[in-house]
């Protein structure tokens, strides 16, 4: 299920770039070192991806690992893309008469956010221990901020299998 709700749409709102969620299985427990290897592992592809020829990634030496609720999570960004959308078509609709299709077209997007963030808020909500983990560079003084904020979704399914879906933002 989760696999056909990133087919049609995977871009997660609260990322300054494209941050498509990846879908990946463990059978490990999810404790903080699992947590910030995947983090790391994800920073250096990303670093990677951006220039091959960048010296060896290293991760910030500390980082600060915050656990939320699905509902912390999703009810906002969904109450936010509910929201965006009304708005955007009550004023396309309130200004043409007929309804042009450029302006049917224009709202295909917040629609398509809506779909994606209820199917997977409706997908991780039927999993077992599920959880929502952030991991942010902990930088206190801010001399090398790090623009990545790793989020990770995890549940558990009735094999005892942990599903992920992950992604690393960009948050400046």
């Amino acid at each position: 299920m989760l696999r056909a709700t990133l087919a049609d749409y995977n871009f997660w709102p609260q990322s300054e770039s494209d941050s498509p969620l990846s879908i990946k299985r463990a059978k490990l427990p999810l404790d903080e070192a699992a947590i910030l290897s995947r983090d790391a592992s994800m920073r250096r592809a990303a670093i990677k991806a951006m220039n091959p020829l960048a010296p060896s990634y290293k991760a910030p030496a500390t980082r600060r690992i915050e656990y939320k609720t699905l509902d912390e999570l999703f009810q906002p960004l969904i109450r936010n893309s509910l929201t965006e959308l009304v708005g955007m078509a009550t004023q396309s609709l309130a200004m043409e008469e007929p309804v042009l299709p450029e302006t049917v077209f224009s709202i295909l997007m917040p629609i398509e956010q809506v779909e994606y963030l209820t199917e997977l808020y409706q997908t991780f909500s039927q999993l077992q221990n599920t959880k929502v983990i952030m991991v942010h560079d902990d930088d206190g003084d801010n001399t090398s901020p790090d623009a990545y904020t790793t989020l990770m979704i995890a549940g558990e399914s009735v094999e005892s299998e942990v599903i992920l879906a992950q992604a690393l933002l960009i948050q400046t």
